[in-house]
């Protein structure tokens, strides 16, 4: 699979681009066509509805009707089937778009190429999103919303089933998360920062994937309800979506914000888990203190939208997420600056070494 840089059309000029963000911005015209910006904003709900769509309407009423019939090994082979399709859907919906309207390649020119970066990327990820959540854990310690309940605790499964099924989860929710970050960091970054320049690259596609976890309709089509449209996790989506975007300029690619995206949801459950009252308001993305494994075990007495442990969004939820990406969002910008300062100087001395 061909690198972003190799996927990545002169300037009008003919000059290369001056840094790897201003490669992975053009990476977005090296089709035949380039979709308007502002058309992403209604085709990233409907590509991503059109993926998900024919699993939702016609796989769970078959699940349902397999459950009856057949018992309830198949209902769970048909289940499968169906978390499949429904991940898979929405690459393919598209992939369709990328590869037959706008005629470029699906993953190098949106960031997603294979390739050593994909797994350095998907590790970093993972580091920051550990220093995330420790990062979390560490401001609502110190405001006295939660306190250590236990570490080292597994149950009878043991620290390995425990990590085992975490590494599983993990893996799902990067394919899942994937094409999440590749339509908003990928495509509508790319068509907006072509057009109107990489702030309102980064702004706007921060905006509307924001907006997407509180208004996409397939959330009514499954039966099941958006996020809560609470200003705190409205600002914390927005702020870490503003983060990812910088970091996927400054690496030219969407590996890292893949692993930070899944890891921040997934570890919080098997290693730094932050935990709810039994039987209270938790959601799943929430442990009940009685079921809750980990490393580190994190009590939230007194769960609310601002100390976090209601809703559905991990530790993307409350004023501890807003502090912490807050900051990592600033220190990215700084990073992305000081490196593309770098990366100029180093192309203009090449420049006159040349000449």
């Amino acid at each position: 699979m061909s690198s972003i840089t190799e996927s990545t059309p002169p300037s009008p000029d003919g000059t290369p681009p001056r840094t790897t963000g201003d490669a992975f911005v053009r990476a977005g015209a090296s089709g035949e066509r380039a979709t308007h910006p502002l058309a992403t904003i209604p085709l990233t709900q409907l590509l991503y509805l059109a993926g998900v769509a024919p699993a939702l309407l016609l796989g769970l009423p078959a699940v349902m009707r397999a459950a009856e019939d057949a018992g309830q090994g198949a209902a769970v082979a048909l289940g499968i089937v169906l978390q499949i399709l429904t991940l898979v859907g929405p690459y393919a919906a598209l992939w369709l778009w990328l590869r037959h309207y706008e005629r470029r390649s699906f993953f190098a020119s949106t960031g997603l190429g294979f390739g050593w970066k994909s797994l350095t990327g998907l590790l970093w990820g993972t580091a920051l999103a550990v220093a995330y959540i420790a990062g979390w854990i560490g401001i609502a310690l110190a405001a006295g919303a939660a306190r250590v309940a236990e570490t080292w605790s597994f149950g009878p499964d043991g620290p390995v089933l425990v990590g085992l099924a975490a590494f599983s989860m993990l893996l799902i929710r990067i394919v899942m998360i994937g094409v999440e970050e590749q339509l908003f960091r990928g495509w509508m970054l790319q068509a907006v920062a072509l057009r109107w320049g990489r702030t309102a690259g980064v702004l706007l596609s921060s905006v509307f994937f924001s907006l997407f976890h509180f208004t996409f309709i397939g959330f009514y089509l499954a039966g099941g309800d958006p996020h809560q449209a609470h200003w705190v996790l409205m600002l914390n989506i927005f702020l870490w979506a503003v983060l990812a975007a910088l970091v996927t300029l400054r690496t030219g690619n969407l590996w890292a914000a893949t692993g930070f995206h899944a890891a921040a949801l997934i570890l919080p459950s098997a290693l730094f888990t932050v935990a709810v009252p039994p039987g209270g308001e938790g959601t799943p993305a929430w442990f009940p203190l009685d079921q809750a494994v980990g490393a580190i075990i994190v009590y939230l007495p007194e769960p609310t939208l601002y100390t976090g442990g209601v809703g559905f969004a991990g530790l993307f939820e409350g004023l501890p997420a807003t502090g912490v990406l807050a900051v990592m969002a600033a220190a990215a910008w700084w990073w992305l600056r000081r490196g593309e300062a770098r990366e100029a100087a180093e192309h203009a001395r090449r420049g006159h070494s040349s000449s």
